[in-house]
């Protein structure tokens, strides 16, 4: 079954979603990432060109169970539903802040900018009090946002005065990579002990970035650093090589069907 991408399967989600919720996909990264594609049981999302593909949509069979939403990494699933009528729609959203948004309570709907929407009204909330699950928060906005809704945002934070802030302390020394636990001063001693010609050579004598996030968390810092501290003369700044991913793929995945 080949599910559609782009305007076409948004207009099928949108046409669909009078009927009830229906998945629509905002994702265009071409990484491996699959966890949407096994976590729908009607099978409505597919990756049809490989692992690496965006995943599309066939919003026929699109129960709009919300599984997918939960589960993406990038936040790039929500569900739409036209059902209700009187001009209005309802959009879930993953939501991972900390701060409380109660069933019921006023809130804003905002795009993938952050820009406010529309205030609308909280009628959903699940996952709440689940430590390391991803909240799905469901908010009623005009029809007319409900395609470029990505986020929810609490009203009464836009109303109350802003707090002072108290003079932060400098701290002088932290760990900058978990993954392989070296400290901020750790990574100045080694730059300091010799002379490295190029990002590459500092991430492997180092072992910063070579951790199971591959430098997602620690390569900025790692890279203002080098830069601040090596030679500029002959000097390579390369990006860092991502290797694959850490939950086993097949190669006939990564190079398709026929590779």
């Amino acid at each position: 079954m080949q599910g559609k991408t782009g305007s076409e399967s948004w207009q099928e989600v949108w046409d669909k979603s009078v009927n009830g919720p229906r998945a629509l996909i905002d994702c265009w990264q071409e990484i491996p990432c699959d966890p949407c594609q096994e976590a729908c049981a009607q099978g409505s999302i597919v990756l049809s060109s490989g692992i690496c593909a965006p995943p599309a949509l066939h919003a026929e069979t699109c129960n709009g169970c919300g599984k997918c939403v939960a589960i993406c990494p990038g936040m790039a699933i929500f569900l739409v539903d036209r059902s209700i009528g009187s001009g209005l729609a309802r959009v879930t959203v993953p939501y991972e802040m900390r701060d409380e948004i109660r069933l019921g309570g006023e809130a804003w709907a905002v795009d993938g900018e952050g820009n406010y929407l529309a205030e609308g009204r909280i009628t959903r909330v699940s996952g709440a009090g689940r430590p390391g699950r991803t909240m799905l928060l469901t908010i009623e906005v005009p029809e007319e946002w409900a395609l470029k809704v990505r986020g929810v945002r609490g009203r009464r934070k836009l109303l109350e005065e802003p707090e002072e802030v108290e003079a932060i302390e400098v701290v002088e020394d932290f760990t900058f990579c978990r993954c392989e636990e070296i400290d901020y001063s750790r990574l100045r001693e080694i730059i300091t002990q010799g002379e490295f010609r190029s990002l590459p050579a500092l991430r492997r004598f180092s072992r910063a970035g070579l951790g199971y996030c591959q430098g997602r968390f620690c390569q900025s810092i790692l890279r203002s650093q080098f830069l601040a501290d090596c030679p500029e003369e002959d000097r390579e700044v390369e990006s860092f090589r991502v290797r694959a991913p850490v939950r086993p793929v097949k190669l006939s995945r990564l190079g398709g069907e026929d590779g």
